[in-house]
């Protein structure tokens, strides 16, 4: 049968790189940057487990025990490239799998890539704005084992891949005495792959040197795809805290 598990995690803790999208002091014709992160956010994930028997097992702890991300952005004048890269993987077990089983475990890796072209607008010293069109790749693979109790043991195992269009745009204000405040947002999906997509980040920047600014915020990612028999739906969200390098 075609299993359903919905995971619960909260302070989720996520290490890697992110681009900034702020120019508003810069001038020179080419531009690269990355961004350390840290990202304290709660996941709220609902997916479809592979083919299997029903385990009857109602408990799990999940918790996570890998984890990559790196994005950057790259610009030449009014044009540019974002791309980025996250890797998350989750480990379920079963608190209670007897006594038809002697452990109940699943293994769940995400992995959801975006690369999208830039284009910033003729605005003012002040305000920057830059648009954004690309695609997102998301892979999601799952593991289940059961141990042999009562009943023998089994595994499965399943994958799925899509591409999501994705569209978008990016402000950046600047606040006086190195400050700048940043906004970005994403929308993607349109029923092509996934039904909905979307990301949001909300934050402030201060630059503490021509090439070092550290930056708080907020950040929000939401997909929903339900094709074939498959169904995932993802939310997170969560503070981000991070120290910006520009070259």
């Amino acid at each position: 049968m075609k299993g359903f598990l919905p995971l619960r995690l909260a302070l989720v803790v996520g290490l890697g790189l992110a681009a900034g999208t702020s120019r508003a002091a810069d001038h020179d014709d080419s531009i690269f940057s990355v961004t350390p992160y840290l990202w304290v956010a709660s996941v709220e994930l609902d997916s479809s487990l592979p083919d299997q028997p029903d385990s009857g097992v109602q408990r799990f702890d999940t918790r996570i025990t890998a984890g990559a991300m790196l994005s950057a952005t790259a610009h030449y004048r009014t044009v540019g490239l974002f791309m980025d890269f996250a890797w998350l993987r989750l480990q379920t077990d079963a608190l209670s799998p007897g006594p038809a089983y002697g452990d109940v475990s699943l293994r769940s890796d995400f992995i959801h890539s975006t690369a999208a072209l830039t284009y910033q607008l003729p605005l003012g010293e002040k305000l920057q704005a830059e648009l954004l069109v690309g695609a997102r790749l998301w892979h999601v693979a799952n593991e289940f084992n059961a141990s042999a109790g009562i009943l023998p043991g089994f595994a499965a195992a399943s994958d799925k891949t899509w591409v999501d269009p994705v569209v978008g745009a990016g402000l950046s204000y600047d606040l006086g005495q190195r400050w700048s405040a940043q906004a970005k947002g994403l929308v993607g999906g349109f029923g092509v792959a996934a039904d909905v997509a979307g990301e949001a980040y909300a934050g402030v920047s201060r630059r503490v040197s021509d090439s070092c600014l550290v930056s708080l915020g907020y950040r929000y990612l939401h997909e929903k795809y339900d094709r074939a028999g498959y169904a995932f739906t993802l939310d997170t969200h969560g503070f981000l805290v991070g120290v910006g390098f520009r070259f």
